[in-house]
């Protein structure tokens, strides 16, 4: 999680993502899942489990972050930029909390178009992709180019 935030984005005791036995998927799972829908694409899947998040927590922990809100600043030679990349490491970083980290909530580069941004799993094994400039959830289909994924 970004150091400068004073408490995490939910608090996990309070408010956390459902994590049954239904929705717990093994690590050859998900790669299997992600390799039938972007065969090109490399991907890397860090636990041997993980669990598929509903759209509703996803959509709750959305309405409370706050990445899509920081300004997005273009990169310019020697200034640093604050661009796609950096929306996705943070929102990504934010679900670095208990019981969050454990969603299948992960980072993904594009080819085409060119962009970096955040994807996830839902119980239903639906994929979607998460634009955290937005905060909207968009269909698998809206992006078929990928380079590369990490759960």
């Amino acid at each position: 999680m970004c150091n400068f935030w004073k408490k995490p984005v939910v608090d996990p005791e309070t408010i956390r993502p459902y994590m049954g036995a239904e929705n717990a998927l093994t690590g050859a799972e998900v790669r299997d899942y992600v390799r039938n829908l972007f065969p090109d694409a490399e991907f890397f899947v860090g636990d041997s489990w993980m669990w598929a998040a509903r759209y509703d927590d996803i959509a709750v922990f959305l309405a409370q972050d706050m990445t899509n809100k920081a300004e997005y600043v273009t990169d310019e030679e020697g200034i640093p930029s604050h661009d796609c990349n950096v929306f996705a490491n943070r929102l990504k970083g934010q679900f670095s909390i208990p019981y969050w980290c454990d969603l299948l909530l992960g980072k993904a580069w594009l080819w085409e178009p060119r962009h970096a941004l955040n994807c996830v799993i839902t119980e239903d094994f639906r994929f979607f992709w998460v634009e955290p400039q937005t905060d909207e959830l968009l269909p698998v289909e809206t992006y078929q180019k990928v380079q590369f994924i990490e759960f």
